[in-house]
C-alpha cells in the first residue's frame, strides 16, 4: 500500500472537517481582506465548485452548499467538499469524493506504487492498556521489505521504534521512511511476551495485488484460488495470465478471494468478469453492468451518441493507457464462483459481484461486504478545463468525483445501501496460523467446505479470544472504495 495517509478516527475527522470548513469560510466583512484565500486557494475554491456542478452524481442535491466554496472566502476548499458531499436524512451517503492537492500521489496509490515496506495491516485494541493498539500483518506483498524481513500474515506488531503504539504515532507504522518493528505472536489466546525486533526500510516499488493463486482438488474436482487485492490497471494483463494457468489445470470452479480488495478500476473489473462469465454471455457481448448519471452528464452521453452500459467482452482496450488485453482464450466456462468477502471487500469488488449474479451461482463466503456502490473519476484541472483557462497554480490539484451508481443488467445493485449480505458467514482470523491459500485456512476452508471438501469434525472454524480482540483495516494512502470510470464526456 502507498504510504500516504488518512485519520483513524473518522468519526471525529468527518465532525472536525465541518467545523473546520465553517470556520475556514465563512467571515464579517471586516475580516474578509485579512483572511482571504491565497490565490492558490481560491483557484482550487473555484475548481470544486465546477467540477461538483458539473459532473457530481447529486450536483442538484449539493448545489446550495457550493456557495461554502466561495472563491473570497473559502480558505479550506479541501475540507469542505468533505463536509458538503452528499447526505441524507442526517447520513452522509457519499463518503468517498475527495478534493486533493497531490493528485499524482493519490493515483500512485490507487495503482500500488509508492514508498511502501509492503505490507497489509489490521489495527486492534489491547484491552487492558488504555489508549494502546496493536497490528497483525493481514498479508505481505511478494518482494517487498516485509517479507524479505520474514515477517508473515499473522505477525503481531505491539511497537513500533521501540514505543507503544498509540494514536500519537500509528501511521508510522506506514508514513515512514524507517521502521523498527517489536514483533511478537499470539500466546493462546493473549498476545505473546517473547518480542523480536524488525527493522524495515520503504521502498519504491510496485505491490502486485495477485497475491495467491493455486488450483485445488476437491474431490476430484479442480478448483482455482485467486487472492486479489485491487484492481489496478498494471494487474489487468497478469491475470489473463492466471486464468490462462488455471484454464490448462483444467479448473471446474473459481474461488475469488477478495477479503482485502477495496477496488480499482473498472475497466480492470471487466476484464475479470469476462473471464469469469459464462462463454456464452461473454460471446454474445451481454450487459455487465448499467449505470445511472446526472442529467447533465446522461444528455452529454446522449448527445454524443455513446451507450452508458457496460457490456462483457473478448477485447478490452484502454487508449490512454496503451493496453490492450484479448481474453478470448483465457475465459473458463464455469458457472458456479465463490467469493471470499468482508468489510474490507468495496466498490469494483461489490460491482464485480453484482454483475456477475444474473449469469452464473455466486456464493458469498465470509461477512457483509462494504457498501460502495457508486463509480468515480480521477480529474485534473487539465482535463476539466480548456487551455484558455489558466490553471497553473493548481496543476497538481484534482478530485475523486463520484460520477454514478452502477447495477446489475436488470438495474439491481445488492450493496445499496451497506453492503452485500453473505451466504455462509465466518469472519478473517489472521491469527489462526495459516497463511493465504493454506487449505486449512479459516475463510479458505469455509469457501472449500461449501464447495463439498470435508474436515474433521473437531477441526473448529472460529476462535474466540479472552482478551476481546476486535480488529479493523487501518485507512491509509486512498481511501476504502475505489472504483475508477475512464471513458466520460467531455463537457468543455
Amino acid at each position: 500500500m502507498n504510504m500516504n495517509t488518512k485519520n483513524l478516527c473518522g468519526a471525529a475527522v468527518a465532525l472536525a472537517a465541518v467545523l473546520l470548513g465553517l470556520a475556514g469560510c465563512v467571515g464579517t466583512k471586516a475580516d474578509k481582506v485579512e483572511n482571504s484565500p491565497t490565490p492558490e486557494e481560491a483557484k482550487a475554491d473555484q475548481y470544486a465548485i465546477d467540477v461538483l456542478g458539473s459532473y457530481y452524481l447529486w450536483n442538484e442535491e449539493i448545489e446550495k452548499d457550493l456557495v461554502r466554496l466561495d472563491p473570497d472566502t473559502c480558505r479550506m476548499p479541501v475540507e469542505v467538499v468533505k463536509s458538503i458531499r452528499y447526505h441524507e436524512r442526517g447520513k452522509e451517503v457519499d463518503r468517498w469524493t475527495v478534493l486533493t492537492d497531490n493528485l499524482e500521489s493519490f493515483t500512485n496509490s490507487v495503482q500500488g506504487l509508492g514508498l511502501t515496506y509492503g505490507y497489509d495491516l489490521q489495527v486492534g485494541r489491547i484491552s487492558n492498556r488504555e489508549g494502546e493498539y496493536f497490528f497483525v500483518v493481514s498479508y505481505v506483498s511478494n518482494g517487498g521489505p516485509a517479507q524479505n524481513a520474514g515477517l508473515k500474515r499473522g505477525d503481531i506488531i505491539i511497537t513500533l521504534d521501540g514505543k507503544a503504539i498509540t494514536q500519537n504515532n500509528i501511521y508510522d507504522a506506514f508514513n515512514s521512511r524507517t521502521i523498527e518493528l517489536g514483533v511478537t505472536k499470539l500466546d493462546g489466546d493473549h498476545i505473546g511476551e517473547e518480542v523480536r525486533t524488525v527493522g524495515l526500510r520503504a521502498v519504491d516499488m510496485y505491490e502486485d495485488p495477485i497475491l495467491v493463486t493455486k488450483t485445488l482438488d476437491v474431490n476430484g474436482k479442480k478448483i482455482g484460488y485467486l487472492a486479489y487485492s485491487g484492481f489496478d490497471l498494471k494487474s489487468s494483463q497478469s491475470l489473463r495470465d492466471v486464468f490462462l494457468r488455471f484454464k490448462s489445470d483444467n479448473v471446474q470452479e473459481l474461488i475469488l478471494d477478495l477479503r482485502y480488495n477495496g477496488g480499482g478500476y473498472a475497466f480492470t473489473e471487466n476484464v475479470l468478469a469476462s473471464m469469469i462469465a459464462p462463454r456464452a454471455n461473454v460471446a454474445a457481448g451481454d450487459i455487465f453492468q448499467t449505470e445511472v448519471y446526472n442529467s447533465i452528464l446522461a444528455q452529454a452521453w446522449k448527445e454524443q451518441g455513446e451507450d452508458t452500459n457496460t457490456y462483457f467482452s473478448n477485447i478490452h482496450e484502454l487508449s490512454s493507457q496503451n493496453l490492450r488485453i484479448d481474453v478470448s482464450d483465457a475465459n473458463l466456462g464455469i458457472d458456479k464462483l465463490y467469493v471470499i468477502v468482508t468489510g474490507g471487500t468495496a466498490s469494483a469488488s461489490e460491482g464485480l459481484i453484482v454483475g456477475l449474479k444474473p449469469y452464473m451461482d455466486v456464493v458469498l463466503v465470509g461477512q457483509q461486504t462494504y457498501g460502495k456502490y457508486c463509480a468515480g473519476i480521477l480529474l485534473a484541472p487539465k482535463d476539466f478545463y480548456n487551455s484558455k483557462y489558466d490553471y497553473s497554480l493548481i496543476k497538481d490539484w484534482g478530485m475523486y468525483v463520484m460520477i454514478s451508481k452502477f447495477a446489475d443488467r436488470d438495474g439491481r445493485n445488492e450493496s445499496i445501501p451497506d453492503g452485500i449480505p453473505v451466504d455462509v458467514r465466518i469472519d478473517d482470523d489472521p491469527f489462526d496460523g495459516c497463511q493465504l491459500g493454506d487449505e486449512n485456512e479459516t475463510m479458505l476452508r469455509a469457501a472449500l467446505q461449501a464447495a463439498g471438501k470435508a474436515y474433521p469434525q473437531s477441526a473448529s472454524v472460529t476462535r474466540s479470544y479472552s482478551n476481546n480482540i476486535e480488529l479493523t483495516p487501518l485507512e491509509h494512502g486512498a481511501p476504502r472504495g475505489i472504483l475508477i470510470k475512464t471513458d466520460v464526456p467531455a463537457l468543455r
